[in-house]
Order: structure tokens, then C-alpha cells, then sequence
């Protein structure tokens, strides 16, 4: 049993071997403070053998944006008046939840790996960023934040692809030392401008998809990532699904932050990242297997997303590589 204190934002030292999965430095999760009252939690944990369960208690809880891209997690949550809450967190959904004056147990089921990345933020924190940003968080959540009562808050969405992507990088990241550190702090800020971006009217629009819709648009994704080098035209994927094209459109914005275009020219470069990273194909290469027209196009693309041509971002990659090897070596 792992017991954890969420309290003055410190947790506790891990008392329990079974966090410990292949050496002592492996654990359950990672946390890196990335400024005052926001925080970076990584989860990166391969298939457990056994289910491991955890207890936590709060008092002053964070509010916390998780999101989860494999695996996930069941709470009983109870709260300051002995209500008992079940809550979970899941395969590719966001999570959001404010947790104040709780205590329960946490189990992370066996059998499956467990990838997520979550961003802890003080509540006066949030609320001084939206109000910057000229935003709003659900009113929900601004309430029970500004009660002197407060109420557990649990909220879960699905997890939009900009978002989707960013935390794939982070739980990529290979770098060590103080560049993982500056990496980390910069897709931190990264997630935190998505999510705040998302945040001001995600829920009130989710509301108004209905299950179908939902569906619609579910199909028509896996229809379009089977074939990334030549998908459907918009028409005809429209079609498939069946939904105008028009409203297609409108629930891809709605649902994963892009047009269908957009997350079809999202996950063509995701795809040339991961061909240029594995450094065995040449640029030309990478760019007709990933469904560019050419080179240049891919170029073009690949500088306005990363900010370094393809080619110098293979090389540098490779070079970090060759030095993380290097070093675990010596």
C-alpha cells in the first residue's frame, strides 16, 4: 500500500515495492514544478503484473487537467460529509477535477500500460490565468473553487487530438538533464496555453453532440487514419459516415480542436516525426510514406509545426540518442 498526502501540494515517499517495477529509480509517476502553483505530472508505466492500489487524502487540492492516452485509473473519492464518490479516469479522455477535502483510494488496474500526463494547478492560480486570458473555467468548477464549502468537482470529456499531441511528445521526450527540463517546462506551458484555449467553451459545446454525432464522427476518423497517404475526399467521408460534410467539419473542430483536414495534415506530421526519429528513411522517403506531395511541401509544413527542417531535426535527434546511449554506457 502507497499512502500519499496531498496536502501543502507534498506527496509522500513511495513505502511500497510494488511501485517499483525494474529498479529502484522507476516509479509510479514523476512531478516536475514548472512554475509557482503549476505542476507536471508524468505517468509512463508499462503493463503491471498486479493491480496496485494507493491511498491519498487531501485537503487544499490542486485543480487537475489529466490526460490519459493508454490505460487509466478507478477512485473512490470520499468527501468531508462521508459521501462516497466513484470516479475514473480513461483510455484517450481528459479528466478534470478538483478534489478538495477528500480522501480515498486509488487502483491502478493490471494488465494494461499506463500513459498520461496530468497538469496540477492551484486554484487561485487558474482562476488569476482564465481571467488574464479573458476566459472563463465551467461554472461548476468556478463555484465550488470560490465556496467557502467546497464540493468535489469531477468532469470527463474526450481528449482533444492538439492536446492528444502534445502529451505524446512529452511521454516521447528522450532528452536528460537540464534540456529535459527546459523541454518539459516548454510543452508544460504548451499544454496549459491549449487547455485554457479549449477550456472557455469545450464543455458548454460537447453538450450540444449528440450520442450519434459522437459516433459519426468516431467513424469517420478511424476511416481517416486507415489511409493517411490518400483518404476519402471530405465529400465522400462525409458520406460514409453519414453527415454532411458541412457538419462534419463542425463536429471535428468541436470535438478535436481541427478540421478534418486539419487533423489529417496533424497526423501526417506526426507521422514524419516518428520516420525522421527512427533515422531510417530519407527525407523523400518520409515524405511520400507520410502523404506529402513532395519534400518541400513536407518541409514547409514540418518547420511552421517543430520549428527546424526536417533534416536538421533527424540529425539532432539522432545526435541525442547516440549521447543518451553514450552516457548509459559509461
Amino acid at each position: 500500500m502507497v499512502v500519499i498526502s496531498t496536502n501543502n501540494w507534498k506527496h509522500s515517499d513511495n513505502v511500497s515495492n510494488k511501485w517499483l517495477l525494474e529498479s529502484q529509480m522507476e516509479v509510479a509517476w514523476k512531478e516536475y514544478q514548472i512554475k509557482s502553483g503549476i505542476k507536471l505530472i508524468v505517468q509512463n508505466l508499462p503493463a503491471l503484473e498486479e493491480n496496485v492500489q494507493f491511498e491519498f487524502e487531501s485537503d487544499s487540492a490542486p485543480v487537475q487537467f489529466l490526460y490519459c492516452l493508454s490505460g487509466g485509473t478507478r477512485h473512490t473519492v470520499i468527501d468531508k460529509t462521508q459521501k462516497q464518490h466513484s470516479i475514473k479516469t480513461a483510455n484517450q479522455k481528459l479528466t478534470l477535477s478538483y478534489l478538495p477535502e477528500t480522501k480515498g483510494i486509488s487502483i491502478i488496474p493490471k494488465g494494461i500500460p499506463l500513459q498520461s500526463v496530468g497538469l496540477q494547478i492551484h486554484p487561485e492560480t487558474l482562476l488569476q490565468l482564465v481571467d488574464e486570458a479573458g476566459r472563463s473555467v465551467c461554472p461548476q468548477l468556478y463555484a465550488s473553487i470560490k465556496s467557502k464549502n467546497p464540493q468535489p468537482y469531477f468532469h470527463e470529456t474526450e481528449l482533444p487530438l492538439p492536446i492528444q499531441i502534445t502529451v505524446q511528445q512529452i511521454l516521447e521526450c528522450m532528452l536528460s538533464g537540464s534540456m529535459k527540463k527546459i523541454f518539459l517546462e516548454y510543452k508544460a506551458l504548451e499544454l496549459m496555453y491549449t487547455q485554457l484555449s479549449l477550456l472557455d467553451c469545450a464543455l458548454i459545446k460537447t453538450k450540444k453532440i449528440t450520442p450519434y454525432e459522437h459516433q459519426t464522427v468516431m467513424r469517420a476518423y478511424k476511416i481517416l487514419m486507415q489511409d493517411i497517404v490518400s483518404p476519402p475526399p471530405l465529400l465522400d467521408l462525409a458520406k460514409q459516415a453519414g453527415i454532411t460534410h458541412t457538419r462534419l467539419n463542425q463536429l471535428f473542430k468541436t470535438i478535436y480542436g481541427k478540421t478534418v483536414f486539419g487533423v489529417l495534415r496533424q497526423e501526417r506530421l506526426e507521422c514524419s516525426r516518428r520516420m525522421l526519429e527512427d533515422g531510417r528513411r530519407t527525407i523523400a522517403e518520409v515524405a511520400y510514406e507520410c502523404g506529402f506531395s513532395n519534400p518541400s511541401h513536407l518541409s514547409r509544413a514540418f518547420v511552421k509545426q517543430y520549428g527546424l527542417q526536417p533534416k536538421r531535426y533527424q540529425a539532432e535527434h539522432l545526435k541525442l540518442q547516440q549521447k543518451s546511449t553514450s552516457t548509459q554506457i559509461v
